[in-house]
């Protein structure tokens, strides 16, 4: 083609038709550059499917991601309604005045044995590393960041109050002679115990702790369900582009 073009250009020339030959190398010029942007766009275009490409991957890894991190807030909630039970029923027998029973022994296991679970930050960590502005979507990219903020914030929160902590080094040692994790605590003397303003201040905290924690643990679900309604519309998007 370049040689093509060449062959008119010195035909013009040697034909001494100067002004066909600035309008001719006008016209290339123009076709040139044309061609150039034809170039970019393609160029574009491909940038941009790509772009989408890796968004649709980064995206469905953290919808499935997501999607298993609810099967651990459900546990949460199960834990910290547990542990409110458990409470409950231990204030109740304390106030009746009411004698031991066998049951006891895993209520006191139980209310130490609320902890925060964590969302899996592997996919979003990926998202991170190759730019979230990569999410087109800005609901999308909004409710990611709070998920993941709240997630690791809540877990900073429960490392300062160390309530389970504070049972492990000072409750159990003090007041009970056997213990297994989350399955039983059997007391020294349960007498001495219901007096105790240590174990009383101790399930206080619990009980605090456990609503103050399942309350967020909601909203971490609630997110979760939103995230992967947001993600499921978007990715259905994406497959019929």
């Amino acid at each position: 083609m370049i040689k093509f073009f060449r062959h008119i250009r010195k035909s013009l020339l040697m034909e001494n038709k100067t002004s066909k030959y600035f309008k001719y190398a006008i016209g290339e010029i123009i076709l040139v550059m044309i061609g150039i942007l034809l170039a970019l766009q393609v160029n574009n275009w491909n940038e941009r499917r790509k772009e989408k490409s890796l968004e649709k991957v980064l995206l469905t890894s953290i919808y499935h991601s997501i999607v298993d991190d609810t099967t651990g807030w459900n546990a949460e909630i199960t834990g910290y309604d547990r542990q409110l039970a458990y409470s409950d029923y231990i204030k109740r027998k304390f106030q009746d005045n009411s004698p031991y029973e066998k049951r006891l022994d895993t209520a006191f296991a139980v209310i130490s044995n609320g902890y925060v679970r964590e969302a899996d930050y592997t996919a979003f960590n990926s998202l991170l590393n190759t730019g979230i502005d990569i999410v087109k979507n800005d609901s999308i990219k909004f409710y990611l960041n709070r998920y993941y903020a709240h997630s690791e914030h809540l877990v900073e929160v429960e490392n300062y109050f160390e309530n389970s902590k504070f049972y492990r080094q000072h409750i159990y040692p003090k007041y009970f002679k056997a213990y297994k994790y989350a399955r039983e605590a059997i007391p020294n003397d349960y007498n001495v115990l219901k007096t105790s303003t240590d174990f009383a201040v101790a399930l206080d905290y619990t009980i605090n702790d456990a609503y103050f924690f399942k309350d967020w643990s909601v909203h971490k679900k609630e997110d979760a369900l939103r995230l992967i309604r947001l993600l499921k519309q978007d990715l259905i998007l994406k497959d019929n582009d």
